[in-house]
């Protein structure tokens, strides 16, 4: 994994020529804490040892692509200087977990466990915690709120005295059904299409149900919209709100809008937010980061972080 360390650190080596206030600059030190298992690490984006609250953060690129500088960008524009920005010290821990197809599910469902443990364990209370993420990352958020609610028989149980803070989902991955009309309607536009979905079947099973490619049904862990059952809606005691945002011109846009359209039908006591964007394609907000931009999608996370502060403190 030394390629996402060094993706990292060339981060932080830019970010340093540009910023000029010593105090932000505080907060740009390559800080990387190895998990229990040898395997995966929490990189740390922002100061873990001033900070009030942490956001868990856990990246996209269907569980087989590492993270990119515009994952580091996002997160430190849109939570670390929103903290600044609303005067509370916020650092995000960005899971570095292992890939598949070396690594597959539940793997990767532990280990963001293990990184929420080891959060909590610092002394953190859940109040003081945000956990998102984008695309598949989107999807492993879905899989630890599961796993607060419905533990796993193969990952550690976490027991809450209270729901995390909220939760977060960027243009998520949620299911391998193709049949939604945003799929037909934006497969050649989007920068993933329905047949780059389908290659990514390999790394869901064996899921978190055990079965097979053939065998796999509605317990699947990794697909969440076909995984709703009886723990949906026990969601509250998981996390107190969620901010889902997607792209109408991405081929996933009618699955995040989906999850929002359940968690609120099913009156979870969730707080759902939907963002829709009619001319933003998957992962807008990345992008952004990617460039160096803080963008439409960025100003709104912004806007909805800050606003869940504020609730928090």
């Amino acid at each position: 994994m030394s390629w996402i360390f060094d993706t990292m650190q060339a981060w932080i080596r830019q970010k340093e020529r540009l910023v000029k206030d010593p105090a932000l600059k505080e907060r740009l030190q390559c800080d990387v804490q190895p998990l229990d298992d040898g395997l995966s690490s929490i990189l740390w984006v922002g100061n873990r040892h001033k900070a009030r609250k942490i956001v868990l953060y856990l990246h996209g690129g269907g569980f087989q692509m590492p993270s990119i500088a515009g994952h580091f960008e996002c997160v430190w524009n849109s939570y670390v200087l929103s903290g600044v920005e609303s005067e509370t010290e916020v650092a995000v821990a960005f899971l570095q977990y292992s890939l598949a197809p070396i690594w597959r599910a539940p793997v990767q469902l532990r280990q963001a466990a293990a990184a929420l443990s080891e959060i909590l364990d610092a002394g953190f209370g859940a109040k003081d915690i945000v956990v998102g993420g984008d695309s598949a990352g989107g999807n492993l958020t879905v899989q630890l709120l599961h796993h607060l609610i419905e533990p796993h028989a193969e990952v550690a149980r976490i027991v809450l005295q209270e729901p995390l803070s909220a939760a977060f989902l960027i243009s998520p991955w949620l299911g391998m059904d193709t049949s939604a009309a945003s799929f037909r309607e934006n497969d050649l536009y989007d920068m993933i299409s329905m047949d780059i979905l389908r290659s990514l079947a390999i790394v869901i099973p064996p899921g978190g149900d055990g079965t097979s490619i053939d065998e796999k049904g509605p317990d699947s862990w990794a697909e969440p919209l076909e995984c709703k059952g009886p723990w949906l809606n026990k969601l509250g005691s998981a996390v107190g709100k969620i901010y889902i945002t997607v792209g109408d011109r991405e081929i996933l846009a009618d699955q995040g809008k989906l999850m929002a359209k359940t968690v609120t039908a099913m009156q979870t006591g969730v707080e759902v937010t939907l963002e829709s964007n009619p001319k933003a394609a998957h992962d807008f907000l990345v992008v952004e980061g990617l460039f160096g931009h803080i963008g439409e999608e960025t100003i709104k996370m912004k806007q909805w972080f800050k606003s869940a502060l504020k609730k928090a403190n």
